[in-house]
């Protein structure tokens, strides 16, 4: 897939249903982004309604199988990892802001093809946190294999998410430079948080630390 193609996607992805000039921003007729747009429309990838453009399932599976930050297939292993990361009452929470609804996860990412579980572990909370932490720190907790299906059915996502408790203290708190959709929570707020993802619940608000979990989840997510 073309570059170009990627980042459409992409920016589809971040904030979905969007005006033609404000998708397409930064390129110019010469880039042909008419044509590579008309592609993925052509392959099902996004659709084209009065408002706009949007991405479709189909859409989403093919660039979240990509490194979002790299937009290349770096081979990813068919695994998420998670962080319950809480500092005094609170929680980091991530917020993944959608078309016009927010969802809530845990920190998270995915390790690399042929990356060490303990160099995935650090560049993936450091890329969410800005702390570098020793390998160490990260204990395992449990491992939850979910799928994720639209309302009509489809299935959206299918994977596996290792979660891994980090506490912190207040000298590693000082030094962190989070990521701009996360932020700290108690458990008081994180209740009011409407479209969370199951882990969530299970583990911050249900306290469940079981070692395996397997269940399903409906949402239309940002479709």
């Amino acid at each position: 897939m073309h570059k170009i193609q990627r980042v459409l996607l992409k920016r589809l992805l971040d904030r979905n249903n969007q005006r033609f000039s404000n998708l397409t921003r930064g390129y110019s007729y010469e880039e042909n982004v008419v044509f590579h747009l008309n592609q993925l429309l052509a392959k099902g990838l996004i659709r084209k309604n009065q408002s706009g453009y949007s991405i479709t399932v189909k859409g989403v599976k093919i660039i979240t199988n990509l490194d979002l930050t790299l937009l290349k297939d770096t081979g990813f292993k068919a695994l998420f990892v998670g962080f319950l990361c809480k500092y005094t009452n609170k929680y980091s929470i991530k917020e993944h802001p959608q078309a016009g609804a927010n969802f809530y996860n845990l920190p998270s990412g995915k390790p690399r093809f042929g990356e060490k579980t303990e160099k995935a572990l650090i560049r993936i909370f450091k890329e969410n946190t800005g702390l570098k932490i020793n390998p160490r720190n990260f204990k395992f907790l449990s491992l939850h294999l979910k799928t994720v299906k639209t309302k009509k059915g489809e299935a959206l996502f299918d994977d596996a998410f290792t979660i891994y408790e980090v506490n912190i203290d207040s000298k590693q708190k000082s030094k962190m430079k989070l990521h701009r959709h996360i932020k700290w929570l108690s458990e008081e707020e994180i209740k009011y948080l409407a479209n969370r993802w199951p882990e969530i619940d299970i583990l911050i608000l249900k306290k469940d630390y079981s070692v395996y979990k397997t269940y399903e989840f409906v949402s239309n997510y940002m479709l």
